[in-house]
């Protein structure tokens, strides 16, 4: 398939050179066709050629000028590319703006804007998009649609996060009951709820219960999307903070090193997910008294880090303060080294740390805290108590890990539209639908380049308005 596609997009680039709308719109399909394969090194460059070619031809208020646009926007998100942390933002907004009389399929892109700036940290700004969103759903497609249930998951993210739990669980029983009817059980939309739930378990302190719903979770993607899949991952992070919290810190460990297996040949082994996964090993192995290999642990995570420090993948599938910001990681390397006694670079280190923190608001608050209390430890195994004094009147936490009042303390993302690649080749849902989507391109290209490229043109505006149709149903089930 991928040998069919790379030809296909290298004949448009050649052969319709002199037909630019046919050509853009073309490249457009490619592209998507590649971002929902998880070829993302493929996928954008052609959506950013598609939009080049396209927007002198189309216009700026075009329709497939903003549906380009909005394919670009997710291949960025989901990508997670720091250097073009703006264009994902920019294409869903133009996007949301062009295609408002799409009616439904304005929804999907105020819903990708929406996560975009959750992702960016800006919950307040995803709000009134997540309603808007909701309200256009319930309007065009009905209260029973499975798009509707969508919206409704990703509503209750942003209370959750706001710490609106009640209003979150709410809605989330809502998209479950919608769910179970539709789509069934170990649907992926399906399964998305409970990991929610699980997380609003934990931020209320019922760690058990947390645990059992992320444990029922797992079980029902592994029958859905395989063992390989980014989202068990995910969930296995997830899972391993409730089982910290309840001591199980050998457990927990086990199951981080199960994400990482995943996650590396998944996602890139440069991905901040990883770096995330990692983070969280360390602090579990610090805590493990086990400090040589939290240092290897953090040393790699920081780096990726501090490629894109503002980055957290899916931060709406998270506990409120699991960023690891470049500050924070900082701050427990520098408990590492204080552990093995190298006191002069951990004193350097926690120093930098709080530097780093100390104009921080917000949850990194809490991480200057922690680094107060690591200072405070490290001085009094050094032998300094005056300098111990100084921090010992400030606000601190504990020495190992970060715990979090009335929630817990950095868990990881249920990634929706991670990639296919790590499916099983069973005839699972998502699966299916990559195949299909494929097998329809691969007709379409043969067709096109079997025949004159003018009488190319209807069809390829047949396809283009049959997979308009069914837009908001593929991004529903890729998300």
């Amino acid at each position: 398939m991928r040998s069919v596609l790379d030809a296909g997009a290298e004949r448009v680039q050649k052969e319709l050179a002199g037909q630019p709308e046919l050509q853009a719109e073309i490249l457009t399909v490619i592209g998507r066709t590649y971002r929902k394969l998880g070829v993302y090194d493929k996928a954008q460059p052609l959506l950013e050629k598609a939009i080049a070619i396209g927007r002198p031809v189309f216009g700026p208020e075009s329709v497939r000028l903003a549906q380009s646009l909005h394919d670009l926007g997710r291949c960025c998100r989901e990508r997670r590319l720091r250097r073009r942390g703006a264009q994902p933002r920019a294409g869903a907004r133009h996007a949301a703006q062009a295609a408002r009389r799409m009616h439904a399929d304005v929804a999907v892109s105020l819903v990708e804007l929406a996560r975009v700036y959750q992702d960016q940290g800006q919950n307040a700004r995803a709000e009134p998009l997540q309603r808007q969103a909701l309200a256009i759903r319930r309007t065009v497609l009905g209260e029973s649609h499975r798009e509707t249930a969508v919206s409704l998951s990703d509503l209750a993210s942003v209370l959750r996060l706001k710490g609106d739990l009640a209003g979150a669980e709410s809605l989330l029983r809502q998209c479950l009951e919608i769910n179970l009817k539709t789509v069934g059980e170990d649907h992926p939309n399906a399964i998305t709820p409970l990991y929610d739930l699980a997380l609003i378990a934990a931020q209320r302190g019922d760690y058990a219960a947390a645990e059992a719903l992320f444990r029922d979770a797992l079980a029902r993607a592994r029958r859905s999307l395989g063992e390989r899949h980014p989202t068990l991952a995910a969930a296995l992070n997830n899972l391993s903070r409730t089982l910290r919290e309840q001591g199980k810190n050998d457990e927990a460990a086990s199951v981080l090193r199960d994400a990482l297996k995943i996650a590396i040949p998944a996602l890139g082994r440069h991905h901040p997910l990883v770096a995330i996964y990692e983070i969280n090993l360390a602090s579990v192995q610090l805590a493990r008294g086990q400090p040589a290999e939290s240092e290897v642990l953090l040393r790699d995570a920081l780096e990726i880090r501090r490629r894109a420090p503002g980055v957290v993948p899916f931060r709406r599938r998270t506990f409120p303060d699991d960023d690891w910001s470049v500050g924070a990681t900082k701050s427990l390397l520098g408990a590492a080294l204080a552990s093995l006694a190298r006191y002069d670079e951990a004193e350097a280190l926690l120093l930098e740390a709080r530097h780093d923190l100390d104009a921080s608001d917000g949850p990194q608050s809490r991480d200057a805290r922690a680094t107060n209390g690591r200072l405070v430890a490290l001085y009094d195994a050094w032998g300094h108590p005056e300098k111990a004094a100084a921090y010992r009147t400030k606000p601190s936490s504990n020495v190992g890990l970060r715990p979090t009042p009335g929630s817990v303390a950095r868990g990881g993302p249920m990634p929706r539209s991670a990639p296919l690649a790590g499916a099983r080749c069973a005839p699972k849902p998502a699966m299916r639908l990559a195949q299909t989507t494929v097998s329809r391109f691969v007709s379409f290209v043969s067709s096109v380049f079997h025949r004159p490229c003018d009488s190319a043109r209807p069809r390829l505006e047949i396809g283009l308005a049959h997979a308009k149709s069914q837009q908001t149903t593929r991004a529903s089930f890729a998300r």
